[in-house]
């Protein structure tokens, strides 16, 4: 009996040990682990990093509704477009994590390739364009619209705060925090690419 208990024990520690593994492959989970491991660090990468994952989920989440809403008509029990809703969602924040890694592959490639005054440049633009769009938004809807764009207004204040500091750190030498750009460019490429091998 006891003998039993412990060959199922066993079982049950494999089988944790798998999915524990599979859940570490997937993007969504790297871009958690990345998060994690960046927060003390790098703390503002680390929380634009949570704010990616976390659009990936409402993303994921929203996709997953719509197919259940979609189906549950022609689905009596609910079962069968509940599993049709987990699949979308699951696959819809697959797709949007791997995205956003090549995305920010993408980014550190440009960043190497045109140099820090150039990412600031971009930044700046970036955030000015985005600014001058939620004031014309507020303007033809009113401050009460803020409320249905919750998602691209943190997005926005996300920006322009990831402006600011990369410009203290990267181009402020008296800055206490000034790092060397160069470095952190090599360092993140190679931090991200070992994350996108599941290392």
């Amino acid at each position: 009996m006891r003998s039993q208990f412990k060959a199922m024990a066993r079982r049950i520690k494999a089988a944790a040990s798998a999915i524990d593994g599979a859940v570490r492959q997937t993007h969504a989970a790297r871009l958690a682990i990345m998060a994690a491991k960046l927060r003390q660090t790098l703390p503002l990468l680390a929380m634009l990093l949570l704010a990616t994952l976390l659009f990936c989920l409402f993303l994921g989440w929203s996709s997953a509704r719509s197919v259940f809403l979609v189906l549950s008509p022609a689905s009596p029990t609910g079962i069968m477009a509940g599993i049709a809703a987990i699949v979308a969602g699951i696959a819809v924040l697959e797709l949007c994590a791997a995205f956003a890694i090549t995305i920010m592959t993408a980014a550190l490639q440009l960043a190497y390739d045109t140099g820090r005054h150039c990412v600031l440049a971009l930044l700046a633009i970036a955030s000015a364009l985005g600014l001058a769009l939620m004031v014309s938004y507020l303007a033809a809807e009113g401050i009460p619209a803020l409320a249905g764009a919750i998602l691209p207004t943190l997005g926005l204040c996300g920006l322009v705060v990831l402006t600011l500091w990369f410009k203290r750190a990267y181009l402020r030498p008296a800055y206490p925090g000034f790092r060397d750009f160069w470095a952190d460019i090599v360092e993140a490429r190679h931090f991200l690419m070992r994350a996108a091998h599941g290392e």
